[in-house]
């Protein structure tokens, strides 16, 4: 499963139309991922500690696991830098992992692991 085109797609959506977010935004910044390609999207960063294989930490792996049952994600373009698409971007996961310092509340939103956090714009 990579990008999600069935009922993912369908319940993200409506998620955004709920909230007052006029289709064609949606469709022009958002799109539903699942499996490992919400890895690409967030774990990017140079800064990231890897394995002398490249290959992520287990820790860090099994931090993000979550992400992998779904989500959408979101990214518009830089204002400061000509409106190129942006690499930076939200994911807003179907199944959000617990946070650790505040055990009562769930990470609802995560953002590029290790990158400078930016303003998107639509």
């Amino acid at each position: 499963m990579n990008i999600i085109e069935t009922d993912s797609q369908g319940k993200h959506q409506q998620e955004w139309l709920n909230s007052g977010v006029d289709e064609e935004i949606f469709h022009l910044n958002a799109r539903s991922l699942s499996g490992t390609l919400p890895y690409e999207y967030l774990l990017y960063s140079p800064k990231i500690s890897r394995r002398n294989d490249g290959r992520l930490r287990d820790r860090d792996l099994k931090k993000y696991q979550h992400i992998e049952l779904g989500g959408w994600w979101c990214s518009g373009v830089d204002p400061l830098n000509n409106y190129v698409l942006m690499m930076w971007g939200c994911f807003k996961p179907d199944h959000p992992r617990r946070d650790r310092q505040k055990i009562h509340k769930f990470v609802k939103y995560e953002h590029p692991f290790r990158e400078e956090h930016a303003l998107s714009s639509f």
